[in-house]
């Protein structure tokens, strides 16, 4: 817990010098604190906000999945990364997301719906990167998967960026992104939408931007005081199967609700993508044009232009890495990337069957921080 963290004057001494054994040695609840005092070198305002935002990160909450902060100096932000970077007490993969022009700080809590969508496709992209020649006599091609994005004016950890250079014997071409994916669940689309339009200022050789939108029928609320879920779940902690088991009929496909001693802990409304590919210029998701496919998952599954235009956007990979290994290296024999396939094949049922597995794993989650943060 961080709200006993007090002023950045208080106690500053008694950090200075202190040591990892030193910190072994204290309650969890007092890790934070304690890092806290060592690495900030902030302003009573700016410590402030550290707090608030290392508080929402680590007090139960399960009505809040994300949270902006406005008036966030990048000190602040620089702080809190470091804090969740170096101590296993933040609880999850939080997401930090900093606007530095805009002073703006977009914290998204892990969530296993959150995540199933571009672990589907995480694999889908890597099968068909890795399965491309890559290696000749003159020029290697290294493509990454990975959750990381730096930006001009901000940075931000995507849900999916997929990342390319070539390398010659003697010279190394500067990376390059060609995937941008975010999905939004149990937040506001339009931080998302920022969020991505930061990445494609900052990266304006993206080839595709995929967002996944998942939402609820409606925003998730804790059980009220003295309800049946109140007087029946707060004895003794459950486990996860413990917990789903009092579903009495569990719930079989999405459109069922995850409904334990009366109260609706889960219960998915839709799933939808979004998917942009780059023309002549830069990709502006603002303009609805032939450069975008929008496609629903669920409740009623119509994919196809999504399926399309992803197609699409990976033979604009495939061509693209043939185009910079002919410019890295003028002459070079190419055909053999140009003639591979760029085959996308999803399995949308079996992501559906990850949906439902991780709707299960969100309403437990849900029940344990609404646990934890009880009296």
């Amino acid at each position: 817990m961080i709200s006993a963290i007090g002023s950045p004057e208080s106690d500053s001494d008694s950090a200075v010098g202190s040591s990892s054994s030193d910190l072994d040695s204290l309650p969890d609840d007092l890790i934070l604190e304690e890092t806290f005092r060592q690495v900030a070198e902030l302003d009573p305002i700016d410590f402030d906000q550290c707090r608030d935002v290392l508080k929402f990160l680590t007090e139960p909450n399960p009505e809040q999945e994300s949270a902006e902060f406005s008036d966030v100096c990048y000190g602040v932000y620089s702080t809190v990364e470091h804090i969740i970077e170096e101590n296993d007490t933040v609880p999850g993969r939080p997401r930090l997301s900093y606007f530095k022009d805009e002073h703006i700080l977009l914290v998204e809590k892990f969530n296993s719906i959150h995540e199933v969508p571009f672990l589907h496709l995480d694999s889908i992209f890597c099968l068909f990167l890795y399965g491309l020649p890559r290696r000749n006599s003159d020029y290697s091609v290294r493509t990454t998967v990975s959750r990381v994005l730096r930006l001009l004016y901000a940075s931000a950890v995507p849900d999916l960026s997929i990342n390319m250079h070539v390398m010659t014997e003697n010279w190394i071409h500067e990376p390059e992104v060609f995937v941008v994916g975010e999905c939004a669940f149990a937040q506001d689309t339009d931080s998302v939408l920022r969020k991505i339009k930061y990445e494609i200022a900052s990266h304006p050789e993206v080839l595709m931007v995929i967002m996944v939108v998942i939402e609820e029928h409606q925003p998730y609320r804790s059980p009220g005081r003295m309800s049946e879920a109140w007087q029946m779940l707060l004895q003794d902690t459950l486990s996860r199967s413990s917990f789903l088991s009092l579903q009495g009929v569990a719930a079989q496909s999405l459109d069922q609700p995850v409904v334990v001693a009366g109260h609706t802990w889960c219960h998915l409304a839709s799933v939808r993508f979004h998917v942009w590919v780059r023309g002549e210029k830069p990709i502006n998701i603002d303009v609805d044009n032939e450069l975008l496919a929008r496609g629903t998952l669920f409740p009623n599954q119509d994919m196809d232009a999504v399926d399309t235009m992803i197609a699409k956007g990976m033979v604009m990979m495939r061509d693209y890495i043939a185009t910079v290994c002919q410019e890295v290296v003028p002459g070079s024999n190419t055909s053999a990337i140009r003639n591979s396939g760029a085959t996308f094949c999803p399995d949308w049922d079996y992501l559906l069957m990850d949906l439902k597995c991780a709707v299960g794993g969100t309403a437990y989650d849900r029940y344990r921080s609404w646990y934890e943060s009880s009296p």
